[in-house]
């Protein structure tokens, strides 16, 4: 079922009494991100995805969003759906809400997928900066480019050149604003790392051991640091993990919620 919340596209698909999973995308996609994982496991599960504020199908408003803002919009989804102590899969930027989110309230579980704790350092906060002005000066397809060689592994990219093509046309179509807003919200994010190390309930930690944006060693450290955690690292694939080994990915998700 397709909905609006808030200015905020949100899709659901299975039946509403069973156990809530909130899929949260990554930069700079939308829900679709999600559509593989969902089909194994809406047989099973509510299973909601949402095109953050500025992509996809999602209202804009205005160009200053922050993760704090970002969270308010996840929040208001939880209360507009009436989810009760949902399980947040975060991906990316999205887990870097959900890593927020987790600081405000309590979930049922949390599964962050090719994430950090850490806020932006000074190099980083540059190159971000220096995106949103190159967008600003040569139009954003450089700029995906220069992002889609860096998510996904060489590998990938020689042997599904039809499905990068794909994703980056479907990026191409959303508002540049969207894109540039999300970027100064990565500058401005805060560390959430004591919220993680502090949290009891079950955390599952997803890395490809080919990533390049955030190293499967920084994941595997966040793990060692949590109470209830555990940690997969996904061979053969880069940042992009749930699309370049779905298989493996799936499975570790599914060996993680039974276990809840």
């Amino acid at each position: 079922m397709d909905k609006t919340i808030n200015g905020i596209y949100v899709k659901t698909l299975g039946k509403d009494t069973n156990q809530a999973i909130v899929f949260i995308h990554g930069f700079p996609y939308d829900h679709t991100l999600w559509d593989d994982v969902i089909d194994e496991f809406k047989d099973d599960y509510y299973c909601i995805s949402y095109d953050i504020r500025g992509f996809g199908k999602s209202e804009i408003n205005t160009a200053q969003f922050t993760m704090q803002s970002y969270v308010q919009d996840l929040e208001n989804i939880i209360l507009g759906l009436k989810l009760s102590k949902p399980i947040l899969c975060g991906f990316s930027m999205g887990g870097y809400i959900t890593l927020r989110a987790n600081e405000r309230e309590k979930y049922k579980a949390l599964i962050l997928a090719n994430t950090a704790t850490n806020s932006d350092d000074d190099k980083a906060k540059l190159k971000r900066s220096t995106g949103i002005s190159d967008i600003d000066t040569k139009g954003l397809e450089p700029f995906v480019n220069g992002f889609l060689s860096a998510a996904f592994s060489e590998d990938f990219i020689k042997k599904e050149p039809l499905k990068i093509k794909s994703i980056k046309e479907n990026i191409m179509s959303f508002n540049p604003i969207g894109i540039k807003a999300a970027l100064l919200a990565m500058i401005s994010r805060t560390d959430t790392a004591k919220g993680l190390e502090e949290t009891d309930i079950p955390v599952l930690l997803i890395t490809g051991e080919d990533d390049k944006i955030i190293p499967k060693e920084t994941m595997e450290l966040m793990a060692s640091k949590i109470k209830n955690s555990t940690f997969v690292s996904l061979s053969e694939c880069g940042h992009m993990s749930m699309l370049e080994n779905p298989n493996g990915f799936k499975s570790a998700m599914r060996s993680f919620l039974v276990g809840l």
